[in-house]
């Protein structure tokens, strides 16, 4: 990710990582604007002005993201847009969150409805923050799994692609539009995040839908783990959920492990969830990361059917 200055701030880092980090899924696909990388890049260098004066004061940032009630990372990314539309410039929000209900029954919300004063279009933008890790053959779209194995990739794709942007065409949606004056005139599918690779592969392997310009990390078990790192001078930072987005920095205030210590940590752990980390090279205060991985526990995932599994996500 570009950057135009060390931005002090996690939360300034964060919005700008919402902003620069290319998504997993670009283009058009089947009549469906995925946006593109290079689009992401040129709204990154306009908002250079406002990261510049949120470095100087986040305040406005720190107040919008502490409001927060839902702490989910996908909110946490939906508020960081929040913020970047309201500033850019060039967008107005009309609606954010609108629920559209038929008969008591939720049928979907729109992410956000915005007006677009370049193209002078309203737009429907459904927003998704995704971390997935490639299993088996990686090649295959529905081998991209969540950490917790309760999300997977062409699910994800498919429920945006083909339910969240098509919001608009049910009856119960247009009444509502209807009443607010909005005309939809196109629809935006975005998903950023970060996709981990199996450790120790020569190539990685995609599948055909998604961007070869996403953001790479890896995977391991333990013994993969160990067999890559036992001779690494890395220092190891365990991430909290909510650092899992932007690049992390060195900082004497936080603890770090050689590759045993972490995997003894990880193996001390009261749980087996998966771990991400942030991997250090070098051991300068606000030096950037190097590597980012998931440690995961040595039966993960080995006993999921993925070609049968009707993951909700």
């Amino acid at each position: 990710m570009p950057t135009a200055c060390f931005l002090q701030h996690p939360y300034v880092r964060d919005l700008a990582w919402a902003i620069a980090n290319p998504p997993i899924i670009q283009g058009v696909r089947q009549s469906q604007n995925w946006t593109s990388a290079a689009d992401w890049t040129r709204s990154y260098q306009h908002f250079q002005q406002q990261l510049n004066a949120l470095n100087k004061n986040p305040s406005e940032l720190v107040e919008l993201l502490e409001q927060q009630h839902d702490h989910r990372l996908g909110h946490r990314f939906e508020t960081l847009l929040t913020y970047w539309f309201k500033h850019s410039g060039r967008y107005n929000i009309l609606a954010q969150s609108l629920q559209i209900q038929d008969a008591s029954r939720t049928i979907g919300e729109f992410d956000f409805i915005v007006q677009d004063s370049v193209s002078q279009k309203v737009q429907h933008w459904e927003v998704s923050c995704k971390f997935y890790l490639g299993i088996k053959d990686t090649a295959q779209i529905h081998h991209w799994v969540g950490p917790l194995l309760k999300d997977r990739l062409d699910i994800k794709y498919k429920t945006m692609q083909t339910r969240q942007s098509q919001l608009s065409a049910h009856p119960a949606a247009q009444h509502q539009l209807t009443k607010l004056n909005i005309n939809i005139d196109e629809h935006i599918c975005l998903m950023k995040g970060r996709l981990f690779h199996p450790i120790g592969l020569s190539k990685d392997c995609l599948p055909e839908l998604v961007s070869n310009s996403h953001q790479r990390g890896q995977w391991a078990r333990p013994d993969s783990f160990w067999t890559h790192f036992k001779s690494s001078s890395l220092r190891w930072q365990p991430l909290e959920k909510d650092q899992w987005l932007a690049p992390q920095y060195y900082s004497s205030n936080n603890s770090y492990y050689s590759s045993k210590e972490i995997l003894q940590y990880f193996a001390d752990r009261p749980h087996s969830l998966p771990l991400c980390l942030a991997g250090f090279s070098t051991h300068k205060q606000a030096e950037q990361e190097s590597k980012r991985v998931f440690l995961v526990a040595k039966d993960w995932a080995k006993n999921l059917n993925i070609t049968d599994n009707t993951v909700n996500h």
